[in-house]
């Protein structure tokens, strides 16, 4: 019971901030130019500062393979079945994939992590292999037709992750005058995209059609695919598949949204799917910790 408890508490910071962006779009009092400056802020200081600081400070020893080898099989195979079934181009497909694997590891999986895990350590190997492996490939995705292939290199998010993996690697110790305000950059990260978030849901409706299949495959053959990896493929039990699948049933990632805002492409199936599986999720993720709880 305890789990369940520790997977709502998970969930209230994300509501109370979104409700907010809401009202304040609601009010009047905050157009879409506001809007648009907090996504950009996100995306290119904010998300970058706080993952240069996490990974800068994280051993590599850190990372568990099995449990993430797991997750990793459940996102590629969710992420390529949505991109087929999904209709339009190359980057309409991307935003379907996305919005159906790509999990919210940053701020709803540390509490997560720590309460119904009681250990946060492999929310570090996953936040590693999506930001390191995923975000490069969405990115590619996105400016389809209008960059190169080296382009996401050069993405602030992707550049401070491999500047923060690579001081870590050196076993270099940054002094706090230098980190410090990367931290007070990277605290405004979660609160501006789920604030931004929220702005955007004034006025919209959800698009069942589509975010109803991306939801399904999100909060429901993403975490099935990871036990079914773990348990028959890798011989993964007790907590060491209990974390693959739990984290493979996280909603949609907030970033999901910015990504798309960042690179003017559609962000209604982003938005709705992270609306719509942070809602649900809330239940699948309680029985899930039910589950792993026997």
């Amino acid at each position: 019971m305890f789990r369940v408890q520790a997977v709502i508490a998970a969930f209230v910071p994300i509501w109370f901030i979104g409700a907010l962006g809401w009202l304040a779009a609601r009010s009047g009092r905050v157009g879409p130019r506001v809007q648009e400056a907090l996504t950009a802020f996100a995306f290119t200081v904010a998300m970058p500062a706080v993952l240069f600081t996490t990974l800068s400070r994280t051993p590599l020893d850190r990372i568990q393979p099995g449990p993430l080898l797991a997750f990793a099989i459940s996102t590629f195979t969710v992420g390529l079945l949505a991109f087929a079934l999904f209709r339009g181009g190359p980057s309409d497909r991307v935003i379907g994939a996305m919005s159906s694997a790509y999990v919210n590891a940053g701020n709803l999986g540390i509490p997560v992590g720590l309460y119904v895990l009681n250990d946060a350590t492999f929310v570090v190997s996953v936040l590693m292999f999506q930001v390191l492996l995923v975000s490069p490939l969405i990115f590619l995705g996105l400016g389809a037709g209008g960059s190169s292939f080296l382009a996401p290199l050069r993405t602030p998010i992707v550049v401070a992750s491999f500047l923060g993996l690579g001081v870590s690697a050196l076993g270099l110790r940054l002094p706090g005058l230098a980190l410090r305000p990367l931290e007070i950059l990277g605290g405004a990260a979660v609160p501006l995209a789920l604030f931004s978030l929220g702005m955007s849901l004034n006025g919209s409706a959800v698009s069942w059609r589509t975010t109803g299949p991306a939801v399904v495959l999100k909060l429901l053959a993403q975490p099935l695919v990871a036990f079914l990896a773990g348990r028959f493929l890798l011989r993964l039990d007790g907590p060491a598949l209990f974390a693959a699948v739990l984290f493979a049933g996280l909603p949609t990632a907030q970033n999901t949204y910015v990504y798309a805002a960042e690179y003017g492409r559609p962000t209604e199936l982003p938005r709705d799917a992270i609306l719509v599986s942070s809602v649900l999720s809330l239940g699948t993720l309680s029985v899930i910790a039910l589950l792993g709880a026997r």
